[in-house]
């Protein structure tokens, strides 16, 4: 598997039409409008996998653990406090208590556990259920022979334990994934296979309108546990408008965010333009953009041939087309994900080397 070929960790540059003064003293209040190109595919924590709708899964549902803002440190969400067992196999959550669905019920320890064994079960064929193969119990929910996983025990309404069948040093960060978020048995069994667009969480927002293939709108939810947050009322997403488009409409003010980014055409354009400039909010993401190729086929199953290709691609080329916003991908990692090796060099680009491997 090539695991290193393009991108590591890209930098989102997006406009956005507030000044940078507003954010060290945000206000309770107002609406934000923000374009994407293509429409989302789900809402479902189980099911949505890529980058437009990570971001909004977040803002509608919640984990039991997540990170503080701008940072890899995690911190306890849904739940209050956790406890690691000795031999690092059993992981205790302590809940909060008040929590509430959007749909007013309050969450317990019960809809945690539905939760993880329904993105496990294959009928909800999860591309996250992977992620949770250290609990016990994971090879025969997966594969069809057990209802639930278990590994996972409910003690109380506020108390819940994972088991592992062998320790996981990133446990707490499978469980701040979007994939464990915490849904509403009785919404997921009303929808079924459309509850991606009816979702119901207990996040910071919820949705009070999807039109399809023109606009989705998020309206702050009263009920959320953390107070004072969130700050803005509601935020519209525009689907449909191209990028270019889209930033003609944010210069004339009729937009706030560029869901997809500065177009790569005109970010010279932007950034050396002073004004707009001090509207672009620039931050490394934690992710790495890679091409897979199929192993199992020729000739691709030859290591020699897959290390060939790897080192016949410009990488450096790739990261310029894209104005810098990125550095090379050296292993599957990016910088500031725990396990990521900064001495690690992987492939450098080197046509004669690939044709020698040849």
């Amino acid at each position: 598997m090539l695991k290193h070929l393009t991108t590591g960790v890209a930098v989102a540059a997006l406009l956005a039409a507030w000044a940078t003064g507003a954010v060290a003293d945000p206000k309770q209040g107002g609406a934000m409008t923000v374009t994407f190109k293509d429409d989302v595919s789900t809402l479902d924590p189980a099911i949505g996998y890529d980058w437009q709708n990570w971001s909004m899964i977040k803002s509608l549902f919640s984990r039991l653990m997540d990170y503080k803002p701008g940072t890899t440190e995690l911190a306890p969400d849904l739940a209050e406090s956790y406890d690691i067992s000795a031999d690092g196999l059993t992981y205790t959550f302590k809940l909060r208590h008040g929590v509430k669905f959007h749909n007013g019920r309050e969450m317990t320890a019960d809809d945690v556990a539905y939760s993880y064994n329904r993105t496990v079960d294959p009928k909800t064929q999860s591309p996250g259920a992977g992620f949770f193969k250290s609990i016990a119990g994971f090879d025969d929910l997966s594969g069809g022979k057990a209802a639930s996983m278990s590994g996972i025990k409910v003690i109380d309404p506020y108390t819940i334990s994972f088991t592992l069948s062998k320790p996981d040093a990133s446990f707490l960060q499978v469980v701040a994934l979007n994939f464990a978020g915490v849904v509403a048995k009785e919404d997921v069994d009303k929808w079924g296979a459309d509850y991606g667009h009816h979702p119901d969480g207990t996040g910071a927002y919820y949705l009070d309108n999807w039109t399809l293939g023109q606009q989705l709108v998020f309206k702050r939810n009263a009920d959320y546990y953390k107070p004072g947050v969130p700050y803005l009322d509601e935020i519209d997403f525009k689907i449909g408008a191209e990028p270019l488009t889209a930033l003609l409409q944010l210069q004339k003010g009729e937009v706030d965010v560029l869901g997809d980014g500065i177009p790569p055409a005109k970010f010279l354009e932007v950034m050396n333009d002073p004004e707009q400039k001090k509207l672009v909010v620039q931050a490394p993401q934690l992710e790495t953009s890679y091409v897979t190729i199929k192993t199992t086929i020729k000739p691709f199953d030859d290591l020699c041939v897959r290390q060939a290709i790897n080192m016949a691609i410009n990488k450096d080329r790739i990261i310029k087309i894209i104005n810098g916003r990125a550095d090379v991908a050296n292993q599957p990692l990016p910088p500031g994900m725990p396990g990521y090796d900064k001495d690690y060099k992987g492939y450098t680009y080197d046509p004669e080397k690939a044709n020698s491997v040849l």
